[in-house]
């Protein structure tokens, strides 16, 4: 049973994906007879409102909030907040994996939809939203993590290819990504000069839409028995395959616009043309605004007076760069001061009695904010593809059957430096009875991981999932190793600090109940890790967190699995590349 449900500030269901099971439950809530039709939202809205109302209630007026409810019939209820508007997930998942997914959907609504939340009444935002919750576990990589796959001629032709079509595509804006994905995974990534960086989050956001259109496009073919073309057109996108999308800002938030355009390569094989729209400032800090308010507005349902005039200092700074960001990029000058004289009312009505209250003033500043955020949605440019696909297809066709093989694969091992390879046999010959390990770089969202092709009788992906989720409740819980059988088979898994290619370790390791405190590990935004540093190294950056997952046939001992992750974690460094003077 399992239902993802989006509530609007007034409570009205704008978004939902359940399945039978969970409508089924809802029948049997107050007498319903089992032929009662209760498939649209407005029947479902009056069945949860109490427990929406419940939580807005005790987290507005009483700065009381609860994130998640288990029900005797193992039923899990978790909730989560995005700028007023309320998300919730019913299922009977454990609750750590329940939020997980939570914090992944309200970050493929930001990602689609940026700070206007309202696109979601458009059918095609709808659609576009869940296929992309469909998509987000049936992809190869780990959670939380983004591979890197192909041997090194591969991944240089293809970084070369890029180049090349790069100069034959006619930009209207001049900084731009251009990345090649095999499967889910990244195989090359081309950026114009002067761009900034995509994080580990944005390329697994990238993924997630280029499975969503490989999985329509094989539909497509196998529906229409035709080979793949470049005009299929996917419905929750524009014409040319195109969309406005946000990505992810350093602190953690997806607004700041790109122009978004997909292109199939060949089967299972996406062309990804991310355009800059030169927002980047303004998303940001209007994002910034956009929270703060609603935290203002909340103080002012609690009448909490205290923290009200540093609240408002924050307003206006972040009001001020908003105002900066928006004549930069020469926008509406009656916008700036609108903003500007729609603060000075806030602060003059929370300071002095006026005719007009707090409440009124904030509101009128929120409608000033949506005006800024009607900006950020700017014309999707136009991308004559057709010649510039032909040539990269060509300059590509002698590794087009190595990549498609690639992409039927579930693991596949990242690109070495010597061109070399880490094959199933030789990591068998050197660590008896290892059957499978995971290394993972939570800095840079990368995995490493050899081909599951030849254990997948052992080991199936649903089985490898739980083993990761496994170690990532032994990190919440504050361990830095573990080790447990399940069933035939014995896993170890550590995890460990690392600064410019040296471990380190916490002067002063955080509290067990600090560690359980922070979000559940393994979301696409890398929340917990990002907070588990700066928990454990505060004055300290640089800090990244590594992981190694090995597994093991039943029959190893603990000491000797221990051993060889140690061992195997020296061999797998060296293939990544990594400075290692250090370890475990």
């Amino acid at each position: 049973m399992k239902a993802i449900l989006l509530f609007d500030t007034v409570n009205d269901l704008i978004f939902s994906k359940w399945d039978d099971d969970f409508l089924e439950r809802m029948k049997s809530f107050n007498g319903q007879e089992k032929d009662v039709n209760i498939t649209d939202n407005h029947h479902i809205s009056q069945l949860l409102s109490p427990i929406i109302t419940s939580q807005r209630v005790m987290a507005a007026q009483f700065s009381n909030t609860y994130t998640s409810m288990q029900c005797k019939d193992n039923t899990t209820i978790v909730f989560d907040e995005l700028l007023d508007h309320v998300l919730m997930i019913i299922c009977e998942d454990r609750v750590d994996d329940a939020q997980r997914e939570l914090m992944d959907c309200k970050t493929l609504v930001q990602h689609i939809c940026g700070q206007n939340m309202n696109l979601l009444h458009s059918q095609v935002y709808r659609e576009w939203l869940s296929v992309l919750l469909e998509s987000r576990g049936k992809g190869d990589s780990i959670p939380g993590a983004s591979g890197v796959i192909g041997e090194s001629g591969a991944t240089a032709a293809a970084l070369s290819a890029l180049k090349t079509i790069s100069k034959e595509i006619k930009w209207s804006h001049p900084h731009y990504h251009l990345l090649l994905y095999v499967g889910d995974k990244m195989l090359a990534l081309y950026s114009s000069r002067g761009c900034e960086d995509l994080l580990p989050p944005d390329l697994i956001l990238l993924s997630i839409q280029c499975i969503a259109a490989q999985e329509y496009w094989s539909e497509q073919q196998e529906e229409e028995k035709t080979t793949l073309c470049d005009d299929i057109h996917l419905p929750w996108l524009s014409t040319e395959n195109s969309a406005i999308v946000h990505l992810i800002s350093s602190a953690g938030r997806a607004c700041i616009p790109h122009s978004m355009h997909l292109a199939p390569l060949d089967t299972r094989i996406v062309f990804v043309v991310l355009i800059d729209m030169e927002m980047r400032d303004v998303g940001v800090s209007v994002q910034m605004s956009s929270q703060i308010l609603s935290n203002l507005r909340r103080l002012l349902l609690q009448r909490n007076l205290e923290m009200l005039p540093n609240t408002l200092d924050s307003l206006e700074q972040a009001l001020k760069k908003t105002t900066d960001a928006l004549r930069k990029n020469k926008s509406n000058s009656n916008l700036c001061a609108r903003l500007t004289s729609r603060m000075l009312e806030l602060r003059k009505s929370c300071n002095t009695t006026t005719p007009l209250t707090p409440e009124t003033t904030a509101t009128a500043m929120q409608t000033a904010l949506e005006a800024v955020i009607e900006q950020l949605k700017p014309d999707i440019p136009s991308l004559k593809m057709k010649q510039p696909l032909k040539e990269l297809r060509n300059l590509l066709t002698p590794y087009i059957d190595f990549l498609k093989v690639k992409a039927m694969r579930y693991f596949t091992l990242e690109s070495v430096p010597d061109g070399g390879s880490l094959t199933l046999h030789k990591y068998v010959e050197e660590f008896p009875g290892l059957i499978h390990f995971i290394y993972i770089d939570r800095g840079t969202g990368r995995f490493l991981a050899p081909d599951m092709a030849d254990c997948v009788d052992m080991l199936t992906p649903d089985t490898v999932r739980e083993i990761v989720s496994r170690a990532t409740s032994a990190v919440r819980e504050g361990y830095g190793a573990c080790v447990w059988r399940r069933g035939a088979l014995h896993v170890c898994a550590v995890r460990w600090f690392e600064r410019r290619g040296s471990s380190v370790r916490p002067s002063a390791p955080p509290h067990p109940a600090a560690v359980r405190a922070l979000p559940p590990p393994g979301d696409i935004c890398a929340a917990f890790y990002r907070q588990l540093v700066e928990l454990s190294f505060p004055e300290e950056s640089c800090v990244c967190v590594k992981e190694l997952v090995c597994v093991h046939v039943g029959l190893v001992p603990p000491a000797t699995a221990v051993q060889q992750a140690r061992a195997l974690a020296h061999a797998v460094i060296d293939l990544a590349g990594d400075d290692h003077h250090h370890l475990l």
